[in-house]
């Protein structure tokens, strides 16, 4: 059973919910109610909902998915991001938490990703 996802700290990542947990704390939230930022809004994030940045610690079970926000939807948004904790690895890509599945992939970044001669 995997317990992480190879992606070291300091990643940049982009994150999708996919859909919701099969059995969540919170369901997750419509688009016609949810309003990026807001702290009045009910449920966990809508499916669907996007966001890329740089993954702040690994992505390991027991552990939140925290992210330093760049973008939101595909808007300039920065801030913070954490999910309820992660409760499973479903795929070489997604990780589920108490309310979410979530797809995970690592944003290449041509000259950061090269070799040092």
């Amino acid at each position: 059973m995997r317990v992480s996802l190879p992606y070291p700290s300091g990643s940049l990542v982009h994150v999708t919910k996919f859909s919701a947990s099969e059995d969540p704390i919170t369901e997750s939230g419509t688009w016609e109610q949810w309003v990026p930022g807001s702290p009045n809004n009910a449920g966990s994030l809508p499916v669907g909902y996007e966001l890329r940045g740089v993954l702040m610690r690994p992505i390991r079970i027991g552990r939140c998915l925290e992210i330093y926000r760049t973008h939101r939807n595909g808007v300039s948004a920065d801030g913070n991001f954490r999910s309820t904790p992660i409760i499973g690895i479903v795929a070489d890509t997604m990780v589920e938490t108490f309310n979410s599945i979530y797809q995970i992939t690592k944003v290449n970044v041509p000259f950061l990703d090269e070799e040092e001669p």
